[in-house]
């Protein structure tokens, strides 16, 4: 009987220092347990492209789904600006003035603008990616213009804007648009910053069309300076 409470005595701490992560055994093990938690470490921090895929996916659809359920759906803005672009058919510098509203992911805009000729657009927005207009977004576009001289014109056009916040206050806006029914498109690319609901901006110009209904073969670079109200 002694000699059983004497063993039981003995194994006990045995067992205790087994169970607790000591002994011989697991000091052995130790290595190759240290060694699988910092592959599992690089393993959480590796950067793959499917992952960004998968997360740029998710943030269009994140981002829709709160333009479409935002409690505040409206948006509205009202823009003026300075066209110093020489055109090839002459013509002076003019400018350019729009107003749009927003409700939700679905936009429409007015714009007058003289570049070849003074004309005027009614333009339909998408906005395929982006939580407003003041933010960094992806929107496409659908619209006419009109003008009454020196021909009467109505002519459709598709284009592609893109809206990137490099920073909280300024960053880069572009488009492309292309002119149905003829050879020709317009590109602008410039950067703006934003004061607040105002926005300052600068735009790169090229229009190129080749119609003989719209002064054939014109071109007209140059920048646009102006400024954008949102509220």
């Amino acid at each position: 009987m002694r000699s059983i409470i004497l063993s039981i005595a003995l194994l006990v701490p045995i067992w205790s220092f087994a169970q607790s992560g000591g002994g011989a055994s697991n000091g052995g093990s130790a290595p190759w347990s240290f060694v699988g938690r910092k592959a599992d470490v690089k393993r959480q921090s590796r950067w793959s492209l499917d992952e960004w895929l998968a997360t740029r996916d998710r943030m269009k659809w994140s981002d829709m789904w709160l333009a479409l359920n935002s409690p505040s759906p409206y948006e509205f803005f009202i823009l003026g600006g300075y066209n110093l672009v020489p055109r090839s058919q002459g013509g002076k510098e003019d400018l350019r003035l729009g107003l749009g509203a927003y409700v939700k992911i679905f936009g429409l805009e007015y714009e007058h603008d003289h570049v070849f000729n003074v004309e005027d657009h009614a333009r339909f927005h998408l906005r395929l990616f982006g939580y407003n207009v003041q933010n960094t977004n992806l929107t496409f576009q659908a619209g006419i213009r009109f003008r009454s001289e020196p021909t009467t014109l109505r002519q459709g056009y598709l284009g592609l804007s893109a809206t990137l916040y490099l920073h909280k206050y300024f960053g880069i806006y572009s488009l492309y648009r292309y002119y149905l029914n003829s050879v020709g498109h317009r590109i602008e690319l410039g950067p703006f910053i934003d004061f607040g609901v105002v926005r300052v901006f600068g735009n790169y110009l090229y229009q190129h069309e080749s119609d003989s209904g719209i002064s054939n073969s014109s071109v007209a670079n140059g920048w646009i300076l102006g400024g954008q109200l949102f509220f």
